[in-house]
């Protein structure tokens, strides 16, 4: 039991970690954004610099932009993740996991990891664009493990509601 103990105790401590970095990450994408704006013009002259005046700046600079808007959107959905996976941590520590709020929360996170592959194919399409304009960009490669992510979470979901649904009838038995 102390084993267990400290493992989620270091979960804890290590979702946390990730939660405020997740924060500042998605605060750091938004004030990339807005600076964005007011430094158009330079961001403009070092494009063209770095690519040539041939180069459609102006929708790099916006692709730019609608990168760190998934970015934040990516943020969000991680701060979900995070949040309920530290309310998951709480009940187990506290020996009842298998409730119907610990179901909705796995429910969630299903949810929100299709968001992230949802975001992760967009960023395929992104990598694809950038390429066909000759931009230097990292190359992307779909994973197919995040998919069966999702797809064990949607089942793990189902599998703790009907935990807590044979939880909730033992108890009126006994």
């Amino acid at each position: 039991m102390a084993g267990q103990d400290r493992v989620l105790s270091a979960a804890r401590l290590v979702l946390r970690g990730f939660l405020y970095v997740n924060i500042a990450a998605a605060v750091m994408f938004a004030i990339a954004i807005l600076v964005s704006f007011p430094l158009d013009g330079a961001l403009t002259t070092q494009l063209t610099r770095k690519y040539g005046p041939a180069m459609d700046v102006g929708a790099i600079i916006w692709g730019l932009r609608l990168l760190a808007l998934a970015g934040i959107v990516s943020g969000v959905t991680l701060h979900q993740i995070f949040a309920a996976l530290l309310a998951i941590v709480a009940t187990v520590r506290a020996g009842d996991p298998f409730t119907a709020a610990n179901a909705r929360r796995l429910h969630t996170i299903a949810w929100a990891m299709l968001v992230i592959q949802l975001l992760d194919l967009g960023l395929g399409g992104f990598t694809a664009w950038a390429m066909a304009r000759h931009l230097e960009m990292p190359s992307w490669t779909p994973t197919f493990s995040g998919w069966i992510v999702v797809l064990m979470l949607f089942v793990l979901a189902r599998v703790f509601q009907r935990g807590a649904e044979m939880r909730d009838d033992l108890a009126m038995t006994v």
